[in-house]
């Protein structure tokens, strides 16, 4: 598989798999509140920067 073929594929679980903290951008995974608060919005609603690190960490796991 290509980096990009994964950078898509990284992207469509990120999409599926929210929605995430608006602050540590960890998903809900069932938690009621995360750092105190309990704002959760979908991987798109995010800052571009917090999704561009988060696709880069699971693309270094990749490469490793």
């Amino acid at each position: 598989m290509t980096k990009d073929e994964m950078k898509t594929e990284i992207i469509k679980e990120l999409k599926e798999s929210g929605p995430y903290c608006c602050y540590c951008c960890e998903p809900k995974s069932g938690k009621i509140s995360c750092c105190q608060e309990n704002h959760f919005v979908p991987f798109g609603a995010l800052y571009a920067e917090d999704k561009k690190a988060m696709i880069e960490e699971q693309l270094e796991d990749f490469e490793e």
